[in-house]
């Protein structure tokens, strides 16, 4: 278990054996990290230390199992990525997860993920429509189009994971299981520095991969990718907006649907002629001026991109209830939290307190910290030699 460990932290963080070995001072070599990752001897604790550090994770980390199962849903036919840098993608989510669903136990412990997993049966591409209507009554989000679908899905645990990758690689879905096969989280992956609007639909678009059974007739990505259109651009709110049939647009018109649904005009599109609202002739017209001018790559306006904010802000509240350290809080988000200043200021409101106040606070800090132990075992499972943390 504890190569298996490094080796996925190691992958996580983006680091060959070579890399490693210069991020922890040479103190080993890349033959010896290599014998530690597949079990054929034991790091000393001081390179296990030196090891934990330069993975930005605790000695436990690396020392007992994951807590968590995880099944990756499979990548887009498209994808060119090799089976290295699946593994590299696949153990950064693991260990992402990792992070999240401890935060997620720890803050909201009997929450359970809002997720109707493979649950709408799609037959045909027709099912897609009333599929995305039901999932979007199901976390109550009417037919209005979504603001920001980032934090639609982390309010239901399907956490976003956005990476740097400069290869063809447009997004990834995850499960994520307890011992017990429960299910924990989902989560959904794209890429870094993307217009918002390709972002937007690369996201729905796996979220379709999780909710949807799709009939293997049928061809999933194209399955997905409507899916994706019809639950942010759902066609009562189309027809309501652009009406149910149309002839031409102006250029300027497009641009503006596009800031409404936040959708592609190449998006958008696709979407008005499933729907029958341009006929497939005008679409494309349409294509051809998307061609033309060279828009498949590169649109006039783009979005900004949505950035995922569930983490940090669980991370603050749970530093703020004294349920993790500064320095935990710190290595989780990979940055200094200015906990002096913080810790000072929460001093000070808790002095001002009467003292049956304290008393109750603290019993409820107390409870707190209980509740997590026992929801979290692997304190329990770690033995060895006393060594830094």
């Amino acid at each position: 278990m504890l190569g298996q460990r490094i080796k996925q932290f190691r992958l996580a963080k983006g680091y060959s054996l070579d890399e490693l070995v210069a991020a922890i001072g040479g103190i080993v070599s890349k033959v010896a990290l290599s014998k530690y990752e597949r079990n054929l001897i034991k790091p000393s604790n001081k390179v296990l230390s030196a090891i934990a550090k330069a993975l930005g994770v605790k000695v436990i980390n690396l020392s007992v199992p994951s807590t968590i199962n995880v099944e990756f849903i499979a990548y887009r036919k498209g994808s060119v990525l090799s089976k290295k840098e699946q593994l590299n993608v696949e153990s950064l989510v693991i260990s992402e997860l990792e992070n999240r669903i401890k935060i997620q136990d720890m803050l909201f412990p009997s929450s359970k993920p809002n997720l109707p997993v493979k649950k709408y049966k799609i037959t045909s591409l027709e099912n897609v429509e009333s599929a995305s209507v039901a999932l979007r009554n199901k976390w109550k989000l009417g037919l209005v189009p979504i603001s920001n679908i980032i934090t639609v899905l982390e309010n239901n645990f399907v956490h976003v994971l956005l990476i740097n990758n400069d290869k063809t690689f447009d997004g990834i879905s995850a499960l994520a299981f307890s011992g017990k096969k429960q299910l924990k989280a989902a989560a959904v992956v794209s890429k870094n520095n993307i217009p918002g609007e390709r972002q937007r639909l690369n996201l729905a678009h796996e979220l379709g991969h999780i909710v949807l059974d799709i009939d293997p007739k049928l061809n999933e990505e194209k399955v997905a990718f409507k899916f994706g259109g019809a639950f942010l651009a759902p066609a009562e709110t189309i027809y309501k907006i652009i009406g149910s049939h149309r002839q031409h647009f102006q250029v300027k018109e497009l641009f503006i649907l596009k800031k409404i649904f936040g959708l592609s005009i190449q998006a958008l599109l696709f979407r008005l002629r499933d729907l029958g609202v341009i006929s497939h002739a005008s679409f494309s017209n349409w294509y051809k001026i998307i061609n033309k001018y060279k828009w498949k790559k590169s649109e006039p306006y783009p979005m900004k991109e949505e950035k995922s904010q569930w983490f940090e802000k669980n991370i603050l509240h749970a530093f703020s209830e004294g349920l993790i350290s500064s320095d935990e809080a710190s290595r989780l988000l990979g940055k200094d939290i200015g906990s002096q200043e913080l810790s000072l200021i929460k001093k000070k409101e808790f002095l001002k307190l009467s003292q049956n106040d304290r008393r109750k606070l603290l019993a409820e800090q107390s409870e707190r910290f209980v509740q997590h132990y026992e929801l979290n075992n692997e304190w329990k499972e770690f033995g060895g030699d006393i060594i830094e943390y």
